[in-house]
């Protein structure tokens, strides 16, 4: 059983796209000053159409634990905040 989780910020680079898929970070507000890393997530092109690098977006997403992952999260979807 997974949940439904929520992350807000920006939307950071670089933004790589594969296959139609696209790679991109997401820098939650106050991680920027304790110095970690941006979130990963990939999305569909199509979800990804009219956002770019610093603007601020809600990410949606699906995943059984909270614990660190090697890859992207995938996104189950993306608005503007």
């Amino acid at each position: 059983m997974s949940e439904m989780l929520a992350e807000a910020g920006r939307i950071t680079g670089p933004i790589t796209e594969n296959s139609g898929e696209i790679i991109f970070g997401l820098q939650p507000s106050g991680t920027e000053l304790s110095g970690q890393k941006p979130i990963r997530f990939i999305a569909p092109a199509s979800q990804m159409a009219d956002l770019s690098d610093g603007d601020l977006i809600i990410v949606r997403f699906s995943r059984t634990d909270r614990s660190t992952v090697a890859g992207p999260v995938p996104v189950t979807s993306l608005s503007r905040a």
